[in-house]
């Protein structure tokens, strides 16, 4: 029972990281930006990560945007808007996509479920 307790704690801490506020450092909030946003040419690859002409020119409009003042969420709704969602990295929590945030959790703890109830069967039938 402890070890679905840790299990449940270390899940918490998880989504408490994954949600904690972004960087204030404008370099750092460019790089994270950079980081969400797909290469177009280099499949796959993070715009900030990519060598391409392309990647360079999406980081400079990410560098200009930034200075604008605009929001995280403007800037990646920019890109969107060009390229669809398929550009982004990170897909978006709604509609279908909400099933790739949920169901990994559900499984953990479905999983979890599972093993407390099993391990109370073994301690039941060996008494």
């Amino acid at each position: 029972m402890k070890s679905f307790w840790k299990l449940i704690m270390m899940v918490v801490f998880g989504l408490v990281v994954a949600c904690a506020k972004p960087s204030t450092d404008p370099n750092e909030r460019i790089k994270s930006l950079g980081s969400q946003i797909r290469c177009p040419v280099c499949r796959g690859v993070p715009v900030s990560e990519s060598p391409s002409t392309l990647a360079n020119e999406m980081m400079d409009v990410i560098r200009q945007q930034v200075a604008a003042g605009k929001s995280d969420e403007e800037i990646t709704k920019y890109f969107e808007e060009r390229y669809g969602e398929w550009i982004l990295l990170k897909p978006k929590a709604q509609g279908m996509n909400l099933t790739i945030w949920v169901l990994p959790v559900l499984v953990l703890l479905g999983g979890g479920a599972v093993i407390v109830i099993q391990l109370r069967r073994r301690r039941e039938n060996s008494i």
